[in-house]
């Protein structure tokens, strides 16, 4: 079986994808020995088993038993439109801030359109689960808690950039769509 180290700034959802994987649960069901109860704290330096990944269509398969993949499907193509989201936010020292005095809203929304994709309330820094659209150019918003991803500034749509006062940026750990390049 293939291992992987991983590095800084590395989540699972990074490494699924870079490995041709669906979705980052897989690699957490595998690795649980290695990683803590909160799979968006990943260590650097963790070595995570790969597994093998078969991330063909299926069309091989169905040709190889002598099948028409076309008239086996009708045509038909499948693919789930939700991803896993979850996020944990921590501090310069990698730990997880404390909670929230009160509720924060929480929401995700696109980064050039500004659609709004989903708003929930959060309590506590490591408290965001929820199944999203699976969309690149994601913006996540937390009400008066601008963050940094990767050194971009998400901020909440109510929040201006320079109007006070805003809590310092926290640099968040967990599984979002990557930024498109």
């Amino acid at each position: 079986m293939k291992t992987y180290t991983t590095k800084p700034n590395d989540s699972l959802g990074s490494i699924a994808r870079k490995f041709g994987m669906p979705s980052w649960k897989y690699l957490y069901q595998l690795n649980k020995d290695k990683i803590s109860d909160n799979p968006d704290l990943l260590a650097e330096g963790t070595v995570l088993k790969i597994p093998q990944w078969d991330s063909t269509s299926g069309d091989e398969k169905i040709k190889a038993k002598g099948a028409d993949p076309f008239k086996y499907t009708g045509g038909l193509r499948y693919a789930y439109p939700w991803v896993p989201f979850s996020l944990s936010i921590i501090n310069k020292d990698h730990q997880v801030i404390p909670e929230f005095t009160e509720a924060r809203e929480l929401v995700l929304r696109n980064r050039k359109t500004g659609t709004i994709i989903a708003k929930t309330e959060i309590k506590k820094a490591d408290d965001a689960e929820m199944l999203v659209p699976d969309c690149n150019d994601i913006e996540i918003g937390i009400k008066g808690y601008p963050l940094k991803i990767n050194g971009v500034a998400h901020y909440h749509p109510d929040d201006e950039p320079g109007t006070a006062p805003l809590t310092p940026l926290s640099e968040p750990q967990g599984e979002f769509p990557q930024e498109d390049k």
